[in-house]
């Protein structure tokens, strides 16, 4: 996306900002479905996304940046939405894409280890949910963060090594 379509957006071209949207839809679309897993709720993402960028482009320092801050946005807004949906241990997106349930013990493991992840700080979140619940590739992170790869592999390492320790002390604690 060209840094001149940015600039007059934020000079106030409606056209320009559109443009900028529809060039990254089908990004934003991908990203926010890998984090909600539907399409309604993917959809109301890029619309909020859309309207958040909308109101604070003026704010965006750097226009080479607008791919990283609209995905910044519109993961934040994701991250938001699975936190809300977290709070309802009956909601769907507790065992969402996770085969071979055997019994309630797995599921309730399960539950455990996505609210350790939610403990994390948020960048750590972020890699691991965007990693292991969503599928992306150490590339592909890096991409939708803009930053690079080996940042990301150390977020990944850090946040394995926090969840084990975490585990590990609860696991001490319960006597196991």
């Amino acid at each position: 996306m060209g840094e001149e379509l940015v600039k007059r957006a934020q000079r106030g071209d409606e056209d320009a900002f559109t443009e900028i949207i529809h060039t990254h839809k089908k990004l934003l679309y991908h990203v926010a479905y890998r984090y909600l897993h539907n399409e309604h709720d993917a959809l109301e993402a890029i619309q909020e996304t859309t309207f958040k960028a909308y109101r604070s482009i003026g704010k965006l320092k750097d226009p080479s940046l607008a791919k990283a801050w609209l995905l910044r946005i519109l993961t934040n807004y994701c991250l938001n939405e699975v936190r809300k949906k977290k709070r309802m241990i009956h909601d769907e997106w507790l065992i969402e894409n996770e085969e071979g349930l055997s019994d309630e013990f797995d599921l309730n493991e399960r539950i455990v280890l996505k609210e350790k992840v939610l403990n994390l700080k948020k960048n750590l979140q972020k890699v691991i949910f965007l990693k292991y619940y969503q599928g992306f590739t150490t590339k592909e992170i890096a991409q939708i963060l803009d930053r690079p790869e080996s940042t990301i592999k150390t977020w990944v390492y850090k946040a394995l090594k926090q969840l084990r320790m975490q585990l590990e002390r609860e696991g001490a604690a319960d006597g196991r």
